[in-house]
């Protein structure tokens, strides 16, 4: 098959490297070059979330059936969409997948084994991306619920930077531990408010790269909350990691959608007041302990 790359950062050049390994033809389209090739058979967008729309408002030959796969994880800020629901009015007909699950960019051209999820309505689209992916280093699962595997990679971004925070306050493994667990929480009210169902959550696209994501100082996520719980600001924070850091962006969209949709967030709530500078890391975790007594399940 021929596969067209729309992104060359480092998850887009894994993913296609990993396309490569299985013996496709994978073409990388960079920033300003907006011509998908006639004969690109699968459209993959491993772009920051912020910029797809534009992508598209910009790229040429863009077929109303393309297939479309994203590997981008956010919510837009303008209008609280995940990226299927971006390409969806670009491409009204296209079948939409996503691609998510615990993932370092570094370890996947490395061929270490990692396992993902491709989540598709259309059955037979995610066992075609299922497919295209899967081999020896690469185990991939295959899931109905695209609502739920988006959400997931979008959330467990910024509850990384809240773990990131965390650790850069100096607490213990205790409290990193407890973090975690509620943000994983908040995470599945936040996604079944939209849809998700509750055991995609606490697969691969959820509570395992939530995991990935908050312990390993190898993700830019849990790098610029750590930063920022060290004392650096935001833009500092962000100097600091090469590429993209979706969490920040997302945590924004996120608080419109909690504001609107009236969902309790407690953690996500105070990460916004510490990414706004209303309130210091510590005031935040601070705000978090004070909260009255109530039932695990909530």
């Amino acid at each position: 098959m021929n596969h067209t790359v729309l992104g060359k950062g480092a998850w887009g050049v894994a993913m296609g490297q990993a396309l490569q390994h299985r013996g496709h033809t994978v073409t990388w389209l960079d920033k300003g070059d907006h011509k998908i090739p006639e004969k690109t058979d699968l459209l993959w967008i491993a772009l920051p979330t912020q910029a797809v729309r534009e992508c598209f408002e910009q790229v040429h030959g863009l077929k109303t059936e393309m297939p479309v796969v994203s590997l981008s994880k956010g919510i837009e800020i303008l209008t609280g969409k995940r990226v299927s629901e971006i390409v969806a009015a670009f491409c009204p007909k296209s079948p939409l997948a996503a691609v998510s699950g615990p993932s370092l960019a570094q370890e996947i051209m490395q061929q270490v084994p990692t396992a993902l999820v491709a989540a598709s309505n259309d059955e037979n689209f995610s066992r075609t991306v299922q497919k295209a992916l899967h081999g020896a280093a690469l185990r991939v699962y295959r899931s109905p619920d695209l609502i739920g595997v988006e959400w997931g990679g979008a959330l467990k971004n910024v509850y990384a930077l809240a773990a990131g925070m965390c650790a850069g306050l100096g607490l213990g493994e205790n409290s990193l531990a407890g973090l975690t667990t509620r943000s994983l929480r908040e995470m599945a009210r936040v996604a079944v408010h939209f849809g998700a169902q509750e055991e995609t959550v606490q697969g691969l696209s959820g509570v395992g790269d939530l995991i990935l994501t908050s312990y390993s100082r190898a993700s830019r996520n849990r790098r610029v909350g750590e930063r920022i719980g060290v004392g650096d600001s935001v833009a500092q924070a962000l100097a600091s990691v090469d590429g993209v850091c979706e969490g920040i962006p997302t945590t924004h969209a996120l608080h419109k959608i909690l504001l609107s949709q009236k969902i309790d967030a407690p953690i996500a709530v105070e990460l916004f007041q510490v990414l706004q500078g209303k309130k210091t890391p510590r005031e935040g975790l601070s705000a978090l302990l004070d909260r009255g007594s109530k039932s695990e399940a909530e």
